[in-house]
């Protein structure tokens, strides 16, 4: 009798097939095959869509141009929202041979993943803020950092669980290149904070490029 399809048991499921999975992280290591340019360019439409949709919307209500932004982890929320939907979107329109769960459960381990280390920034900051010793950037900074990265962990297990993927063969777990793509957050976190160097280099500007490299990602994800 062939194995139930589940996503807590993927080896029994394939090996009732014939197929031997290489590994026991069949499902938690991501992996990014070599796409085509039409792969790439849907991927790239969709994700810039869901990034344009909330900045109109934020150059509507601050009235101001999308190089004057100011942003808030409202704002901050809603661009990973966009740009992670949009680039899933346009990754299943366009890689007709994957599975859509596969791109869906990627965009919503990314969604916590940028979104819960968001949430904790203000917080952090408030606590900070409140204590003379705590109330420097150093420490800030220090912070800053050690709230993202326990973030990151956090979101990885709310979205295992709402992606049916916490069991430990198939869990998906916080990678080095996860980390990076939460520069977005940082950049984020330290504007909110109101860093000076921050302020003179400007790096709300790109702000909405970080969020679409997120979006890119999930798009692209194969199994």
């Amino acid at each position: 009798m062939l194995a139930p399809i589940s996503n807590n048991y993927p080896d029994k499921t394939f090996k009732s097939f014939g197929f031997k999975p290489k590994n026991d992280h069949f499902f938690s290591i991501p992996q990014y095959k070599p796409l085509n340019n039409t792969e790439k360019l849907s991927i790239g439409i969709g994700t810039l869509i869901g990034t344009a949709i909330p900045l109109m919307q934020f150059c509507k209500k601050q009235k101001l141009p999308i190089t004057k932004l100011k942003y808030s982890e409202k704002e901050m929320i809603l661009l990973s929202t966009g740009s992670i939907t949009g680039g899933v979107i346009g990754g299943i329109i366009s890689d007709r041979k994957v599975e859509p769960k596969y791109k869906i459960h990627e965009g919503i381990f990314q969604f916590f993943n940028a979104v819960v280390p968001t949430l904790l920034i203000k917080p952090i900051l408030k606590t900070c803020e409140s204590f003379k010793p705590l109330n420097n950037n150093k420490v800030k900074a220090g912070a800053i950092l050690g709230g993202i990265f326990g973030g990151m962990l956090l979101g990885a297990e709310i979205s295992n669980r709402i992606n049916r993927t916490n069991k430990p063969n198939n869990k998906r777990k916080v990678k080095f290149t996860d980390t990076i793509a939460n520069i977005d957050v940082l950049s984020g976190a330290l504007i909110m904070a109101n860093f000076p160097l921050i302020g003179k280099l400007g790096i709300e500007k790109l702000l909405p490029l970080f969020y679409m490299w997120t979006g890119y990602e999930s798009g692209k994800i194969r199994h």
